[in-house]
């Protein structure tokens, strides 16, 4: 089939795919829910997870089961979508598996690094495994993040991290920014296969995305980490939409954070920033990605006939299972609706 049929049926599935998402009255009264049964029975007799949810004993639903629910629909949804695409693109959009194999990673790190068990995790690991190939188990087995980053041995995450191993001391800010600047070199990488109009578009995505990962990056490895500029600058993602290289080194070096916040703002990424203190910390990551969903909602209008609308689909999906595990964490805080709306992504 030529691009343009491919896309016209994509698209379809994706405008079906799409009806099943909450809507803003949903949210709203999800918000006023007093348990994490109260917002399983709404999402199982008011939603299109109802039937996801038809097997599960409600009354003893947890946040882990649920998540893991609606991640694993997450999967059989993209599955759905790749069932349209051929040769390079259908190996380009399993790339973006991932992005969420890496975020079960990190979590399986900071669990063996703080010495949790493994059957007490709150967040499940649906994607383990599903980019990278790699036995789920022989990375659950891992007891150090020595021998996690061993049992990836084979899979492109292992290239990024083997650097790690020579550090002493196992560090979780290295691990979690080796893995996330792998995911972007992949994802580049793939890049190289698609259409040019295609490659384009998506070089415009990845790089606001990159800027904006790197700048949180920067902040966060010189307020909490103390890690030199040097080795700061060795961990940013070498590509981005404002930020190129001397861009990048100039934050890395900058002698306050006073002075990277107003670098920041000079490149239009101030909104990352506001003056109370505790919003710098609280809601920095809320703030990325609302800004991601709404410019990826307008590249996605402005190329309808483009991967933008599959994307705009998957990372979508994405931000509304972060929503609903933020509501049923908002329960256990005892957070009024108004505040925990502020941890919302797709909410007006």
């Amino acid at each position: 089939m030529d691009k343009i049929t491919v896309y016209a049926a994509v698209n379809a599935k994706i405008k079906a795919l799409e009806g099943e998402f909450l809507k803003q009255d949903d949210y709203m009264n999800l918000l006023q829910k007093k348990s994490v049964a109260d917002v399983a029975h709404y999402l199982k007799d008011n939603t299109s997870y109802g039937k996801l949810l038809e097997d599960m004993r409600i009354d003893k639903a947890g946040r882990r089961d649920i998540e893991d629910i609606l991640k694993r629909n997450m999967i059989n949804n993209m599955d759905k979508l790749l069932h349209y695409f051929r040769h390079d693109y259908k190996d380009f959009i399993r790339s973006f598996y991932i992005k969420y194999e890496a975020e079960d990673l990190k979590v399986l790190a900071r669990e063996i690094f703080n010495g949790e068990k493994l059957d007490t995790m709150e967040r499940p690991l649906s994607f383990l495994g599903k980019y990278s190939r790699i036995d789920s188990r022989k990375l659950l087995e891992s007891k150090t993040v020595e021998e996690l980053i061993y049992a990836l041995e084979g899979s492109d995450f292992f290239e990024v991290l083997k650097p790690l191993l020579k550090f002493k001391n196992e560090d979780l800010f290295r691990f979690e920014m080796a893995i996330d600047t792998g995911y972007f070199s992949i994802i580049e990488s793939r890049r190289k296969y698609i259409s040019k109009q295609d490659s384009e578009v998506l070089k415009k995505w990845e790089g606001m995305v990159a800027d904006l990962y790197n700048i949180q990056w920067i902040y966060r490895g010189k307020k909490f980490y103390a890690i030199s500029p040097e080795e700061l600058l060795n961990y940013t993602i070498n590509f981005g939409d404002k930020l190129n290289f001397d861009a990048r080194k100039a934050m890395c070096y900058t002698k306050s954070l006073e002075q990277l916040y107003h670098m920041a703002a000079d490149f239009g990424y101030g909104f990352l920033f506001k003056k109370e203190e505790m919003s710098r910390d609280i809601y920095m990551e809320r703030r990325i990605n609302r800004f991601m969903y709404y410019k990826l909602r307008t590249l996605a209008h402005e190329h309808p006939m483009s991967v933008m609308q599959t994307i705009e689909y998957i990372i979508s999906f994405e931000f509304e299972i972060r929503d609903i595990v933020s509501i049923i964490e908002s329960i256990r805080y005892d957070m009024q609706p108004e505040q925990a709306k502020k941890f919302l992504i797709k909410v007006i």
